[in-house]
């Protein structure tokens, strides 16, 4: 009796493992991008914040 419900579950994984794969395929896809849109993130606020050198301000005639 133990067999048979060994067997559905083989049974069942096997049926519903192209699914699965496809759903962790996409699961990681999703890591993959969202790790580069933040490195990407990153680099953009690092540029701007190279471009933010503080010149000395003029001040008119008193400087």
């Amino acid at each position: 009796m133990e067999s048979t419900g060994v067997g559905v579950v083989v049974f069942l994984v096997l049926l519903f493992a192209p699914a699965l794969s496809s759903v962790l395929k996409s699961i990681a896809f999703r890591n993959r991008a969202a790790g580069k849109a933040i490195i990407i993130r990153a680099k953009g606020t690092s540029d701007v914040r190279a471009r933010k050198v503080r010149r000395p301000e003029k001040r008119g005639r008193r400087g």
